[in-house]
């Protein structure tokens, strides 16, 4: 009778202790350039970037007057961490200034709102969207991709080497699907 009762509360604990855990969440994202940002998140899971010592300056000077700069973040297939202009309605960003995550593991991934990204081939990918791994990208995507090491605000442009190997890979449109993996950019399949 004992050993009944201790299996069941053994059991009753394991129950509550899954119910009551909130998601773990990653202290730090990390993207494609190395550039470094806190992530915090409320009791709502209400989450925000923060600028830690060795993240990107702000981009003054790409907003002008009126706007504010800032860091923020857009998500779909995967995370991309954008230096963006922002007034009371929104946010401005150009793809220059955007980078995806990348990581080693799932715990350096987070969870957006009811979506949950883990780790698959150095990138933060949506689980949700796991039948499209190993696909290649849209052009749009495989251009951020091939760039994506290059440090925000130093020239961002493909050499025309890189320009020729994604226009053979990738034609068609920017939301294409590529063909191919461009010669010299990182392989997004996993």
């Amino acid at each position: 009778m004992r050993t009944a009762t201790v299996v069941l509360s053994l059991a009753f604990l394991a129950a509550c202790g899954e119910e009551d855990s909130a998601p773990v969440q990653p202290a730090i994202l990390t993207d494609q350039s190395g550039a470094v940002f806190g992530w915090e998140c409320d009791d709502d899971m209400q989450c925000r970037l923060s600028l830690l010592e060795d993240s990107p300056p702000l981009p003054v000077d790409e907003c002008g007057p009126q706007l504010k700069p800032a860091y923020s973040y857009s998500w779909g297939d995967m995370i991309e961490l954008s230096a963006v202009c922002a007034d009371s309605e929104g946010w401005v960003s150009f793809p220059r200034l955007g980078r995806f995550v990348v990581c080693e593991s799932d715990s350096e991934c987070p969870i957006i709102g009811d979506d949950v990204f883990e780790c698959n081939a150095g990138f933060c990918k949506n689980a949700a969207h796991a039948e499209y791994f190993d696909q290649l990208p849209n052009r749009w995507v495989m251009e951020q991709i091939c760039l994506g090491d290059t440090p925000r605000y130093e020239p961002y442009e493909a050499s025309p080497e890189l320009a020729a190997a994604i226009d053979e890979a990738c034609p068609g449109g920017s939301n294409d699907q590529c063909l191919d993996l461009p010669a010299g950019c990182r392989d997004p399949r996993g």
